[in-house]
């Protein structure tokens, strides 16, 4: 897609975004709003782990600057390695653009809650700073070594705080979030408004076609998109097929998993030592096109995260992925995607992986059941939760933040 022509005739300002987890072209949140911000006149510049194209490029107009990430493994001292090296690039990358380009706004998200430390000296000079507050990051470090490391959670929640009192406005993905960055961020309501992670339809998804056959495949094939680390549970999704296939002998329920992260290759070896390779697909990470083409085919979508503390609160991406192309999906019941998808999933009757499978199972047996939950997923995002509607909210921020940029005409537009 090219660069967006722009609706605002207003002076035409810079937004630096920063990133520490993802390259800028497997994180479709940002890449959606590097796009608002250009329809709204603004230039944009990404600082960001590399994706193995090298140290500069431009995409769809946006200038990318990207740095070699370590992947150190999955321990907090991994982590802490990971975080040192990204904060020196992100750092020294900052400084460049600022001097070369200039910028009059920084918008980093998380995890980790740390980029606010390369935003201070830029307050400091007058520029904006905008928190994307995309994971509870307190929550993510209590699920992951909360018994190793017990003090690490409050070193996380003193962090997390910095970065909501150092933002001159915080974006929520949900209203759980919002209330987070109120009590624990010490924001004023009208400093934090909820933008959630909407699908985008006009580009990254086609019309679905529900034409139902009333003829049966002979196999129900179940699916699955996400990165796949150890705060996921993917071993949880391991589980569920092994019951499936190994205790209730069901051969014509197969599984695809796209995907990678920290926690592939003990999930490819956990599969392979159940026995279940030729019920378990696992493709690794693919290209957008790809992933639209699998996903497609297949029958039943999962979100097999478990209710715990961290997932609770989650809006997933996965989630609003599966809904947009209009699949039956299976799910925990969590407040948070029960906010999402309301009556249009099918959630599981208890927290563990044998609940888990006895839904899909059910699902599976049930055609049109899948069919009807697909049309209602897909009208949900239409009408509520696609990226065309949720894009207003963050425009409004981007008038708070840059009044003499923004004007209300380039939000009416936008709106259309």
């Amino acid at each position: 897609m090219s660069k967006p022509s722009k609706v605002s005739p207003d002076t035409e300002f810079s937004v630096l975004f920063l990133i520490e987890n993802v390259p800028y072209s497997l994180d479709s949140r940002v890449r959606r709003e590097a796009h608002l911000v250009q329809m709204l006149g603004g230039s944009v510049y990404v600082i960001c782990p590399s994706d193995g194209t090298g140290l500069f490029k431009q995409v769809d107009g946006v200038s990318v600057y990207q740095y070699p990430k370590p992947s150190c493994g999955e321990g907090f001292v991994a982590h802490l390695l990971e975080y040192m090296t990204s904060l020196f690039f992100q750092s020294i990358l900052t400084a460049y653009v600022f001097f070369r380009h200039n910028f009059d706004v920084i918008h980093a998200g998380n995890p980790p809650d740390i980029l606010w430390i390369v935003a201070a000296p830029y307050k400091a000079l007058g520029k904006k700073y905008i928190f994307d507050h995309h994971d509870l990051v307190p929550e993510l470090y209590q699920v992951r070594f909360a018994d190793k490391i017990p003090w690490l959670y409050k070193i996380m929640l003193w962090l997390e705080r910095r970065n909501m009192q150092l933002a001159d406005h915080v974006i929520s993905t949900n209203d759980t979030f919002r209330l987070f960055a109120m009590q624990r961020g010490g924001k004023l309501s009208e400093q934090v408004t909820v933008v959630r992670n909407g699908p985008w339809l006009e580009r990254d998804f086609p019309e679905v076609d529900f034409n139902f056959e009333s003829k049966t495949k002979p196999t129900v094939r179940v699916g699955y998109l996400g990165i796949m680390n150890p705060q996921d549970n993917l071993d949880n999704l391991i589980e569920v097929v092994r019951i499936i296939r190994k205790d209730w002998l069901r051969e014509d329920i197969d599984f695809v998993l796209v995907g990678s992260g920290d926690a592939y290759p003990s999930l490819v070896a956990l599969k392979d030592q159940l026995n279940l390779s030729d019920a378990i697909s696992m493709p690794g990470t693919l290209p957008w096109t790809q992933v639209i083409e699998t996903l497609m085919g297949v029958d039943i979508c999962v979100q097999p995260d478990p209710p715990t503390i961290f997932n609770r609160n989650l809006t997933m991406n996965k989630l609003m992925e599966y809904m947009a192309l209009g699949k039956a999906i299976v799910a925990y019941d969590m407040p948070e995607t029960k906010v999402s998808g309301g009556a249009a999933i099918v959630y599981a009757s208890g927290s563990s992986a044998q609940d888990l499978a006895t839904t899909i199972v059910a699902l599976a047996d049930d055609p049109v059941y899948r069919k009807n939950l697909g049309i209602a997923a897909r009208n949900r995002i239409e009408d509520q939760l696609s990226w065309e509607r949720q894009r207003i909210s963050l425009a409004r921020v981007y008038r708070k933040v840059l009044p003499c940029h923004v004007s209300e005409i380039a939000i009416a537009a936008i709106s259309k």
